[in-house]
């Protein structure tokens, strides 16, 4: 069983969205723009209460002050459907619940495939009415062959046979869910079958680390801890020790509390008859508690607390607790667990940020689907090209005057599907990896992403955008993409995952004979895809959507802003700088020219800045 989809409404920035879970899943995108809120909207579903919520979780532009959370399961195993009984009836491949809040009281509810006439004894709350409805359908439709049932949970449970034996009258309803269809206590439907547990940035690996209920530190230490021969010999001792003090308290007070009695009764027949005073011994049960277990780091000669260490191994004992917890529970007790970890590269240097997401990686992979993650990230260190799939990139929108938010994922067959014909889809396969791992992490983190072909390229528009106006400080990032020919893929996918891209090329008029089809057929492409009149050497300009050179970057710069091919070779001579192309020494070219820079990169940079949000 794990999460197939989870649709959010007015809860807190999400107005209203679908998102498909994966093994794992990966949400990205500025600050404040939700991604917590769905990994806090599903911790809500599974583990919080109608106290959790209050109307200020509501989001601001809703007209109902009402919250719902959809989570659809799939993957359902023999076990998950006999637990979950008439939401998993008639062979459905997937299960769906709500929990809905409104006015401080929340509702549970799931889509079922039930008989409609059985709907209304399943709506009674009382079990004494239940039973009466139940009799009088017996009574009224013999046909259904009904057994007889003496309680509530015999009701139900002849429901649900003959509901498995009649599949074909079956229909889709929305019902009211158990009261206690989550949660650890024994009743509860879902125990044993899933688990959430959410990690936020601001938990504390120091509660997290005591032996206490609830926490992770203590959840694995009663699955790998057997208590019950301990705690059976403890129960014993209990029983001895209050023995024992009953017996020293009568040896030692008996005899004074029956002359005290006898005192007291004498007193009291001179005021009334028939009655007597008796003090005895009270012994109060004396329990031991449990036996418990610390949790300490030994470095060196030194034993400290968990809370004493550096935040950065805090956090990493957090996240291998939790890998410990994840095995445990998935393997021994085929439950799937879904753990949801908010910044999991918070006080992680990147090696060690790189390494979590390897491991992270790895345990859902050797568990199957017995394990998910879910990711709410800032660091590209979480971003791997083999979970491209898996990106859910969140930005911020309006509606209604209020702040809302989109959320944009793709796939490779989506990619191909916007490439062709241009580009073969074989191709868009084989590249697409590559392409991520090496151009694309940090671009994906962008407002907005300017698209160029080299290294050097880039450096000159960073170097002119720190004279003018910074560029990251609008969240602009400048990706370079290996050439011409990868450009149109790596629009793509930045596009489909809702990145406002700037495209920036070089015309390479002044080619050899030998390339000039070649680039002829690169500019024309380019140019087809971006929604341009194709041409073969396009002129020197600047369009809404793209600028182009008429042959290349250098050659336009040494043509038109000789200042910064002087400030070029002053760098050099200073030792300062790098002959040849080299993209620091572009970039600081660009900072120390005398002039500021000619027209075209001036209207370029203004023109992507009008692409951000904030513009």
């Amino acid at each position: 069983m794990r999460i197939r989809r989870v649709a959010i409404k007015n809860y807190r920035c999400l107005r209203d969205v679908d998102i498909r879970f994966e093994d794992i899943t990966t949400f990205i995108g500025p600050n404040g723009v939700g991604k917590s809120a769905v990994l806090r909207a599903l911790d809500w579903f599974f583990n919080g209460t109608s106290q959790t919520l209050t109307e200020d979780d509501v989001w601001a532009g809703a007209q109902e002050k009402q919250i719902s959370v959809e989570v659809e399961f799939s993957d359902l195993t023999d076990v998950d459907r006999v637990a979950l009984g008439k939401y998993a009836a008639g062979g459905v491949h997937t299960v769906r619940l709500w929990r809905r809040w409104e006015n401080g009281r929340d509702k549970l509810s799931g889509h079922a495939l039930t008989y409609p006439p059985f709907n209304d004894i399943r709506q009674v709350s009382g079990a004494t009415d239940r039973r009466k409805r139940y009799l009088e359908l017996r009574e009224t439709r013999p046909e259904l062959g009904l057994p007889p049932a003496g309680s509530a949970k015999a009701v139900d449970d002849a429901l649900i046979a003959w509901e498995r034996e009649h599949p074909d009258e079956l229909q889709g309803a929305e019902l009211a869910a158990d009261t206690h269809f989550f949660g650890f206590a024994g009743q509860a439907k879902m125990t044993g079958l899933f688990d959430y547990v959410f990690v936020s940035a601001d938990l504390r690996a120091g509660e997290e680390g005591r032996d206490s209920k609830g926490s992770i530190i203590g959840r694995i230490l009663d699955q790998a801890i057997n208590r019950s021969e301990a705690e059976a010999e403890i129960a014993g001792l209990q029983m001895l020790v209050n023995a024992s003090r009953e017996s020293i308290q009568s040896k030692h007070f008996g005899e004074q509390l029956d002359t005290l009695s006898n005192r007291l009764t004498d007193e009291v027949k001179q005021l009334t008859m028939g009655r007597s005073v008796q003090v005895s011994s009270l012994v109060p049960e004396l329990r031991l508690p449990q036996a418990q277990f610390q949790v300490s780091i030994q470095d060196g000669v030194a034993r400290t607390r968990i809370d004493q260490q550096g935040h950065g191994f805090q956090r990493a004992l957090l996240v291998t607790a939790l890998r410990v917890l994840a095995q445990s529970e998935a393997t021994e007790n085929e439950r799937t667990i879904l753990l949801a970890i908010e910044e999991p590269e918070l006080f992680q240097h990147p090696v060690q940020a790189r390494a979590f997401a390897a491991v992270l990686r790895k345990l859902v992979g050797d568990v199957g689907h017995g394990i998910q993650v879910a990711y709410a990230t800032h660091s590209p260190y979480f971003l791997e090209a083999e979970g491209f799939s898996e990106i859910r990139r969140m930005t911020r929108a309006f509606a209604g005057g209020a702040p809302s938010v989109e959320i944009n994922a793709t796939t490779v067959d989506a990619i191909a599907n916007r490439l062709s014909p241009l580009i073969d889809r074989s191709k868009v396969h084989r590249r697409l990896t590559s392409m991520c791992l090496a151009n694309l992490p940090e671009a994906l983190f962008g407002h907005v992403v300017i698209l160029v072909e080299g290294n050097t390229d880039k450096g000159v528009l960073e170097g002119c955008g720190l004279r003018i106006d910074p560029l990251n400080r609008h969240g602009i990032v400048v990706a370079t993409v290996g050439g011409k020919d990868n450009v149109t893929l790596a629009h793509a996918i930045l596009t489909e995952l809702g990145v406002p891209c700037y495209v920036v090329f070089d015309g390479d008029a002044d080619c050899t004979p030998d390339n000039v089809q070649d680039n002829k057929n690169k500019n024309r492409t380019l140019l087809s895809y971006l929604g341009a009149v194709p041409e073969d050497f396009p002129m020197t300009k600047v369009y809404d959507s793209y600028a182009v050179v008429h042959d290349n970057m250098e050659k336009y710069l040494q043509n038109e802003w000789q200042d910064w091919e002087d400030a070029r070779r002053t760098l050099i001579g200073e030792g300062r700088g790098v002959d040849g192309k080299n993209e620091a020494t572009y970039r600081q070219a660009a900072v120390e020219a005398v002039t500021n820079p000619p027209a075209w990169l001036s209207d370029l940079l203004a023109r992507v800045i009008d692409l951000t949000p904030d513009s």
